[in-house]
């Protein structure tokens, strides 16, 4: 189910990275706490979205769990992909 090659795949979605987008988003809408965690979700949850559609791959579970995970490498909680 869970494949490192899609969270990469996620990552880089829209050119500039969700970590990219998520910082930039931040720093524009002067987010701290939970609002830049909220942010980030939102910023991962679509990539996370848009990735699984393109590829053919989409299902709800999938779409929770790589959400999740690129949520997660997005604000550099936990590294599930070895760089």
């Amino acid at each position: 189910m869970f494949e490192p090659e899609t969270v990469i795949l996620i990552l880089a979605a829209f050119g500039i990275g969700v970590t990219g987008l998520t910082e930039m988003a931040k720093r524009l809408l002067h987010a701290e706490g939970v609002a830049a965690y909220i942010i980030s979700a939102v910023i991962s949850a679509g990539a996370t979205a848009y990735t699984l559609a393109t590829t053919g791959a989409f299902t709800w579970v999938a779409f929770v769990v790589y959400s999740f995970v690129v949520f997660l490498e997005a604000n550099g909680i936990y590294k599930f992909v070895k760089k």
